[in-house]
């Protein structure tokens, strides 16, 4: 349990904010429609695929920046930020939070599109 508290006392906010920055990206795509041609079940397999894919991404990348680059901290970072990653996925899924990403999301775009028709 020891190892447990260690790890995630000097690993936990930087991994929360993978796990998050994750999310945001997944959002973002979901938000622009862009696997709506596919079925719903393939989605769902698309959206696994990409989350443990921005998973690893994130892990090396954060490992290379603290310089421990190593195996068992990539599987280690990697599950970790994957599990963070699946628990604000579902946290957006069932509270209002998703509605307020979606409309800030929907107003930044109306924002963009009036100032480039000025």
């Amino acid at each position: 349990m020891d190892e447990f508290i260690s790890f995630f006392a000097e690993f936990g906010l930087p991994i929360t904010l993978i796990a998050f920055a994750g999310i945001a990206i997944l959002g973002i795509m979901k938000y622009c429609n862009l696997f709506t041609g596919l079925q719903e079940q393939t989605r769902h397999f698309v959206y696994v695929g990409i989350s443990a894919g921005l998973s690893v991404i994130g892990s090396i990348i954060y490992l290379l920046i603290v310089g421990q680059f190593e195996l068992n901290f990539i599987v280690a970072i990697t599950l970790a930020i994957y599990a963070l990653n699946q628990a604000w996925y579902n946290i957006f899924k069932v509270t209002s939070f998703n509605d307020l990403m979606t409309k800030l999301l929907t107003k930044i775009i109306e924002v963009i599109k009036a100032h480039s028709k000025e």
